[in-house]
């Protein structure tokens, strides 16, 4: 097994990198000298990630799943770097970085919190339902102008 999961991280990373666990007989110690070469907990890292997460905005064309991750992994990089990001503050850099066609959701989110105080797994709820809804009145939409075509296609 220990061979296996070597032989299939051996082929996984870059030529470069490989040279530097290429001896190493143990799973174990394989990670720990990738995370020592790949998670420097250095200020510049810090402060790259913040201004990674702070000026990430989803694209109209992208998945929110996607975006999502992509917010979640910055999350928990900058937590790995003993940077906590506080519960509120990660549904509002949620909601900063959804794109224009998204305003009216954000306006109501906020505009329905009365404790002042937002919860990063409602608002999450919230814009994954409003994806829902978008993509299902897309595709309600192309349906009904394929049955639209079909009469012209028959006759």
């Amino acid at each position: 097994m220990n061979d296996a999961t070597i032989s299939n991280i051996h082929l996984a990373v870059a030529d470069g990198v490989l040279s530097s666990i290429a001896e190493i007989k143990s799973t174990k110690v394989v990670c720990h000298t990738l995370t020592k070469m790949y998670e420097v907990k250095s200020l510049y890292n810090k402060i790259f990630l913040k201004i990674k997460l702070y000026t990430l905005r989803m694209e109209e064309s992208s998945s929110m799943t996607d975006h999502i991750n992509t917010l979640n992994t910055l999350f928990a990089q900058l937590t790995s770097m003993a940077h906590i990001i506080e519960e509120k503050e990660r549904a509002e850099i949620l909601l900063q970085s959804l794109p224009d066609p998204y305003d009216q959701l954000i306006l109501n989110i906020t505009n329905n919190i009365l404790t002042d105080v937002l919860n990063f797994n409602d608002v999450l709820n919230a814009v994954l339902s409003e994806e829902s809804r978008r993509k299902n009145k897309e595709d309600k939409l192309v349906s009904s102008k394929q049955a639209e075509a079909l009469p012209m296609i028959r006759g």
